[in-house]
């Protein structure tokens, strides 16, 4: 017996989401049990059965992460422009002064 993970989609241009899990020996038995704990309501149109054991992810979450900051994608990197600008300014202002300084 094997566990398999159940997606289901209510519509045709819905996308699939994972609905749970049913115990079954071959996936057309897992199809018929996932029918019916699934969708004996009508709750949806079409189903995806897969083993839990076909199913990779990552052993190491640390990869997921982003290498590069690429928050000029995303309009809230641009709120407080001018703010920044002047910052940037008077930090480069400060940054000379010290450089003539030596």
């Amino acid at each position: 017996m094997d566990v398999y993970e159940v997606f289901k989609r209510s519509g045709h241009k819905e996308p699939f989401a994972h609905a749970g899990a049913v115990i079954a020996p071959d996936s057309e038995m897992a199809l018929i049990m996932a029918k019916e704990c699934f969708l004996r309501r009508r709750e949806g149109e079409h189903l995806w059965v897969t083993r839990r054991s076909d199913i990779h992810s990552f052993s190491d979450e640390s990869l997921l992460e982003i290498a590069a900051d690429k928050s000029y994608r995303f309009p809230e990197a641009y709120r407080d422009v001018v703010t920044k600008r002047e910052k940037a300014k008077v930090r480069a202002k400060e940054v000379m002064a010290e450089r003539n300084a030596s």
